[in-house]
């Protein structure tokens, strides 16, 4: 990893522009462009600075440019189509995430494709791309946090004197915009110009990871010889099957490439280990088919979601993974597991393949879902009765929608069903249509017995806030003090509840001032208790004493 032979000012200018039209686009709300064009800058100016900051001067060989500028419209075009108004739903929630992996992915690329030979980069240069940039942008970002907590010091330091000005610029948006971006750019440089830390962090990692492979090796060995006894059944009903198949496969994969690292380490483990590991990798693609399985099984059941079609294509990556592994195991005649030198470059690219398609109208979940779970309804898998018309309306974009009122065409003909499941499944449909009812999350109370004066006080105490939400509280105005005035109990009626809290009217507000506890299985009990009149007041057992006006409370354990 050669130190960049970018000058100071290079990355500094990075900075301030990346600031620049980020600080434009809060301040002007995306007003400017549009909402969708505005994002997709600040995407564009991202991409392409974090690829500018890693590559300093490698950026003018072999064409290099080309492909930061290629990736750079790539994942901002994708980031304007998908924050158009008639996709703002599941994909633009889950695009941030498949972006960083797509720019992880495309960066690591780039950066090798410099020192390539040909067309194909070295799988050396690969892998230490890979490992690095993560550290490189975890060291700049660790910078900057640090540079934002001393100012922030420094603005609670003057502010104590009085100067409220400094904490004011600390806190303005153009200082923040500006001046942040900045440091990260230097971040970046400093990780860039620092070979010997990115690759010690580098190396604690890897030994982290030939420590914990031999483990992981054994939990997936075990775990695939006890299926044939304990059977497949236990694995599907637990209804997340999928995820934990795919997660125990993707944590022995990261792990394997963390000890193969760039396939020419010498040996790594005895020989009893390594065939421990090699097991491990064979049995890769039959917990993967189970995961593909279980993925099938609920497709099958309930027909095409996005979830389920991304879920589809992350069992595809990982079986090409898996049958990669196995290839390396029986194939691998150079050296330990060579193979897979050739093989991940061309998985990395299936896996950011994918993700294109995916997020684009290439495949356009969205709508294939929405024509999935209509023709699945009009075939009778599914019962009208167990039709999900509010998913398909409001949970699949604009695709949903139009799907949703060509249904609704059809079946004012006789196309479709008999009249009275026509009508069924219209009235079901017309209910999705009302507007939805906004859902009161605030505190929710039930007097037990006579309402209490200014109790609209109580909605606003921060334990009313916290425990009354959901199911509510029950108020008992009682008085537990004997001075003449209640107090009142609230009475959570969540599951967990551990203590009953009192509240006294103080100073025209109610204030908490302690509370009950004690055996807490049956509140409800309780409540009907207080209503029968059969909950009553127990004085203490043990008297407190006093002395010049304090008191020494009891603390007695019977």
């Amino acid at each position: 990893m050669p130190a960049p032979s970018r000058s100071l000012l290079f990355y500094v200018v990075i900075g301030l522009i990346q600031g620049l039209v980020w600080l434009t686009t809060v301040k002007g709300e995306g007003q400017l462009l549009g909402f969708s064009l505005s994002v997709a800058l600040c995407v564009a100016v991202a991409v392409a600075g974090v690829n500018l900051q890693l590559l300093g001067s490698a950026v003018l060989q072999r064409g290099t440019g080309w492909l930061v500028l290629g990736l750079t419209v790539l994942l901002s075009g994708i980031s304007a189509w998908l924050l158009d108004t008639g996709h703002m739903d599941w994909l633009q929630q889950t695009w941030c995430l498949a972006a960083i992996v797509l720019a992880y992915i495309g960066t690591a690329f780039i950066l090798a494709w410099p020192t390539g030979e040909g067309l194909r980069p070295r799988y050396e240069d690969l892998f230490r791309h890979a490992w690095n940039n993560v550290f490189i942008v975890f060291l700049a970002q660790l910078l900057t946090g640090l540079f934002w907590q001393l100012l922030w010091l420094c603005a609670l330091l003057f502010s104590m004197l009085g100067v409220a000005q400094v904490k004011d610029a600390v806190e303005s948006p153009v200082f923040l915009w500006l001046v942040l971006p900045v440091v990260f750019s230097l971040g970046m440089r400093m990780g860039r110009e620092n070979e010997k830390i990115i690759g010690l962090l580098r190396g604690i990692l890897l030994t982290l990871c030939r420590f914990l492979l031999p483990l992981s090796a054994l939990i997936a060995v075990l775990f695939t010889l006890t299926l044939p006894f304990s059977g497949l059944q236990p694995v599907w009903d637990t209804g997340y099957s999928t995820t934990l198949l795919l997660v125990l496969a993707g944590i022995n994969l990261f792990l394997v490439n963390g000890v193969f690292q760039d396939g020419r380490q010498g040996s790594v483990y005895p020989a009893p280990l390594k065939r421990l590991v090699e097991a491990s990798l064979l049995c890769l693609p039959v917990l993967v088919g189970l995961a593909a399985y279980a993925s099938w099984l609920r497709i099958d059941q309930y027909g095409l979601t996005p979830t389920r079609i991304m879920a589809s294509m992350l069992v595809a990556v990982m079986l090409a993974h898996g049958l990669a592994a196995v290839w390396a195991v029986l194939g691998s005649r150079q050296a330990w597991l060579h193979s897979l030198r050739l093989s991940n470059p061309w998985i990395a690219l299936l896996s950011a393949l994918l993700v294109v398609v995916f997020y684009t109208p290439l495949l356009d979940p969205q709508a294939l879902s929405a024509r999935s779970q209509v023709q699945r309804l009009v075939n009778g898998h599914t019962p009208i009765t167990e039709f999900d018309a509010e998913t398909l309306y409001r949970d699949l974009g604009q695709p949903g929608r139009e799907a949703f009122e060509q249904l609704e065409q059809r079946l004012q003909t006789d196309e479709l069903f008999d009249a009275g499941r026509r009508q069924q499944l219209l009235a079901q449909m017309a209910q999705v249509r009302q507007p939805t009812v906004a859902e009161d999350h605030g505190p929710k109370f039930e007097w037990l017995g006579s309402v209490q004066s200014s109790s609209e006080s109580l909605a606003d105490a921060t334990l009313a806030q916290s425990q009354c939400g959901g199911k509510g509280c029950y108020l008992w105005a009682v008085d537990l003090d004997g001075d003449g005035h209640n107090e009142v109990l609230m009475i959570p009626r969540h599951t967990y509840a551990s203590q009953l809290f009192v509240f006294t009217w103080e100073d025209r507000e109610w204030r908490e001032v302690g509370s009950l506890s004690g055996n807490m299985e049956n509140l409800e009990g309780l409540a009907n208790g207080i209503r029968e009149g059969a909950v009553k007041l127990v004085a203490p057992r043990y008297k407190t004493l006093s002395i010049d006006g304090q008191e020494l409370r009891p603390d007695f354990r019977r």
